[in-house]
């Protein structure tokens, strides 16, 4: 009988999700950065939990309201950049942590923040295929600062 962890089929079937998964999370980070209320609801089952601290735990309308305020009346400019990912695949669930790298810049004020985090997210398998059902921030380095005519003042923040 062959061991369903050499089997070919599995493997490869394991290594397409992985592969979807990947796609999966560069399209939401794309996403974020355009400020694509669209497609970023596209990548997250309906009842998802987002659990970002400080900010909090909510749902993907808190999450979609959030851009869409952003969208509409900053012209903040961000920069998500997931690497490294840790992806467990079982059947149609999944894991991942990824590690984040992310800027954002508000060109009214000259401020900028620079972020490393964890994400740690939780997949489903869907008849539209992967999504995101629960994700959560872990914050590891903040730094706030902002463009001066002197020079770039910055501050650590957390970490």
């Amino acid at each position: 009988m062959p061991d369903p962890e050499t089997d070919l089929e599995t493997r490869i079937a394991r290594l397409e999700a992985e592969s979807d998964i990947r796609r999966l999370k560069a399209r939401y980070l794309n996403a974020c950065d355009a400020k694509d209320v669209d497609a970023i609801r596209a990548c997250f089952t309906d009842d998802a939990v987002i659990d970002f601290p400080p900010i909090g735990e909510f749902g993907l309308d808190g999450l979609i309201d959030a851009f869409t305020q952003m969208a509409a009346t900053t012209p903040i400019v961000d920069v998500h950049q997931g690497h490294n990912a840790e992806i467990e695949v079982e059947g149609d669930a999944a894991r991942a942590r990824w590690n984040l790298g992310y800027a954002t810049y508000d060109p009214r004020a000259g401020s900028f923040r620079l972020l490393a985090n964890f994400y740690n997210d939780r997949y489903r398998r869907t008849a539209g295929g992967w999504r995101i059902c629960y994700t959560r921030s872990e914050p590891r380095a903040i730094v706030d600062g902002v463009l001066a005519e002197d020079g770039i003042k910055a501050n650590w923040v957390a970490g």
